[in-house]
């Protein structure tokens, strides 16, 4: 073989070999992080079965306190409602008419 020959056939080698080894590192990676994170999701701790309990409590105790909130809210209506009797039944009374607004026109 030509000098030049031999000298291209090491180099196409050591590219060849690079090329592969950075694409076998990136695979093997990918696959142990796929690995990993498959494993993580499995673990199931009772702690988190009593983190869920508690936020189910929390959010029922919530509704509950929505519930009379809006209860009262209803109720302060219809009191408010009873004690001052609605427009229909005094009759509507006549509101002057607004005076128009004077506006100063300035330059921007």
């Amino acid at each position: 073989m030509e000098r030049d020959t031999l000298m291209f056939a090491q180099v196409m080698t050591v590219i060849v070999l690079s090329v592969a080894s950075l694409l076998g590192i990136g695979f093997g990676a990918r696959f142990l992080w796929h690995l990993g994170s498959r494993a993580s999701r499995r673990v199931d701790s009772g702690a988190d079965r009593g983190e869920l309990q508690r936020l189910e409590t929390a959010v029922e105790s919530i509704a509950i306190e929505v519930e009379r909130i809006s209860e009262s809210q209803r109720f302060m209506v219809s009191l408010l409602g009873s004690r001052f009797p609605s427009e229909a039944e005094e009759g509507a009374k006549e509101l002057p008419a607004p005076r128009p607004v004077r506006r100063a026109v300035t330059p921007h």
